[in-house]
């Protein structure tokens, strides 16, 4: 009953004591270190993400402002290809009246061209019919050349 549990010698327990203490204290050591060491690292993770939030921020801002031109161009590009509907559908319109004028010109023309064809056509069967007219009477009759004479007083030149 009298033995001791954690040694006979009182001067042993207390090196134990004092050797279990180094350990801590080296422990301890080592962990501050590591503790310092992470904190470090930590440091330079959060700065390295700021740095990295900065670039994603500046790449969001050029995306929304290359979205905003995108925007922009396709709504001119719509603005422009309306007018240039509106443009073609007015000349379409103006050359299709040219067109038509000229139909009806064309038609006129033709008409005109028909009269005139007719008119002549006319006039050389009168023609013809005084031709033959004349040739009767030539044969019914005798032509007998007569001089006609003129008046001096009234073809004074």
């Amino acid at each position: 009953m009298g033995i001791p549990m954690f040694g006979n010698n009182p001067r042993e327990l207390k090196t134990e004591e004092d050797d279990g203490g180094l350990e801590q204290v080296t422990q301890s050591e080592v962990l501050k270190t590591e503790i310092i060491m992470a904190r470090k690292k930590l440091q330079e993770a959060e700065a390295r993400m700021v740095e990295l939030q900065k670039k994603l921020d500046e790449y969001v801002n050029k995306e929304r402002q290359i979205a905003e031109i995108m925007i922009v161009a396709q709504i001119n590009a719509q603005r422009t290809e309306a007018q240039a509907r509106a443009k073609a559908e007015v000349l379409l319109q103006e050359k299709e009246e040219e067109l038509r004028l000229k139909q009806q010109e064309l038609e006129l023309l033709k008409l005109k061209a028909q009269q005139f064809k007719e008119d002549i056509l006319d006039r050389l069967d009168q023609y013809k019919a005084n031709v033959e007219k004349m040739v009767e009477s030539a044969e019914s009759e005798s032509f007998a050349p007569t001089l006609v004479a003129r008046d001096r007083r009234t073809y004074t030149k």
